[in-house]
């Protein structure tokens, strides 16, 4: 007669080694059950590393322009060139916000390799890692499609086309990190469809003068996630350089369309069905996956992180206080009291 085969390999003195298939089974499902539950946690874990990563890297950079500040006067750098064709000086020094184009002006009319522009080559000797521009969480740029691209994305090219050996330039023309418009200095007046306009040509602006600023605690100078718009930007992490407040609501006067910080901790995504590049206020209000957190940097040098209807919240105008948002002196009645630094709070 023949015996049953069984995975039973060998017996002695009655114990066995090996498994049964059904025993086999069993673990395989409980690997299986472990590593579904398991596999999320990591992530969960990878993406709080990332997180605070870049809350590191956004504290550095405040820092880094609070010793810049100390230096010079209390002010912070321009957000173009010193002497920028942006603010109508002449002769003008560029680059301008968005515009690749190597200076032509310095080193004896040519680029030079880590040439210091914009606020981010200004403050770079004080922190010295252009690295830590970059958010973890989003990725660095792709500066093979931007710059081999411009007019898909908008933006100036180098005529030269793209040179790896210039990306640590492109990075101080559009960084990842975007300073505040309601604090840096920047000369353009914005203009909306509705007529209103909200930059620094408002008359309690600081103009880049951290002293002006009412409430330092709260008040933002900048995020380390921005882009440059909600298209094609998103998909090459192309930074915008300037942030602003979203206009959640029509409580709060603001520029119309969205304010460029991207909350990608709770996942990243494109835009809401429309213009890819200006979905205005509707785009973090409709999209889930767009209202988790940013980190920000604020004008006391500090760093955290905030939800999105944590940071753009808006509130009543404090009592005997006025906000002043036109230059013709039209004023709200309420304001956002993480980012207007004329009001004492």
């Amino acid at each position: 007669m023949r015996r049953r085969r069984s995975l039973h390999r060998h017996t002695s003195g009655g114990s066995s080694y090996g498994f049964t298939l059904i025993e086999l089974l069993v673990v395989i499902a409980i690997i299986a059950i472990l590593a579904a539950i398991l596999f999320p946690v990591f992530a969960q874990a990878k993406e709080a590393a990332k997180k605070t990563n870049c809350v590191s890297d956004t504290k550095q950079t405040g820092l880094a322009l609070m010793m810049y500040a100390t230096d010079y006067d209390d002010v912070i750098p321009r957000h173009d060139n010193n002497g920028s064709c942006t603010y109508g000086e002449v002769p003008c020094q560029g680059p301008d916000w968005g515009n690749f184009a190597p200076p032509t002006t310095w080193g004896g009319g040519g680029y030079l390799p880590g040439m210091a522009v914009m606020i981010w080559g200004a403050i770079e000797p004080y922190h010295k890692n252009v690295g830590i521009s970059i958010c973890p969480t989003m990725g660095p740029t792709n500066w093979g499609a931007v710059i081999g691209n411009p007019g898909t994305y908008g933006v100036g090219g180098d005529p030269g086309g793209y040179d790896k050996t210039r990306e640590h330039y492109y990075y101080n023309v559009l960084g990842q990190m975007a300073m505040s418009t309601d604090i840096v200095d920047y000369g353009p007046t914005i203009n909306t469809p509705s007529g209103l306009f909200y930059s620094n040509t408002r008359p309690g602006a600081p103009h880049g003068q951290l002293g002006k600023v009412q409430n330092v605690g709260n008040i933002i100078l900048g995020a380390s996630e921005s882009s440059w718009d909600w298209g094609p930007s998103i998909d090459a992490n192309l930074g915008n350089g300037l942030i602003w407040p979203s206009y959640p609501n029509t409580a709060c006067v603001d520029y119309w369309q969205d304010g460029w910080t991207r909350y990608v901790h709770t996942g990243k995504s494109g835009p809401n069905p429309g213009n890819p590049y200006y979905d205005g206020m509707n785009r973090m209000q409709t999209n889930p996956n767009l209202q988790g957190l940013a980190v920000f940097f604020f004008c006391d040098g500090h760093s955290h992180a905030m939800r999105y209807s944590q940071a753009e919240r808006c509130v009543p105008v404090p009592a005997g206080q006025t906000w002043v948002y036109l230059g013709s002196g039209a004023t709200s009645s309420t304001f956002y009291p993480n980012w207007i630094p004329e009001i004492s709070q």
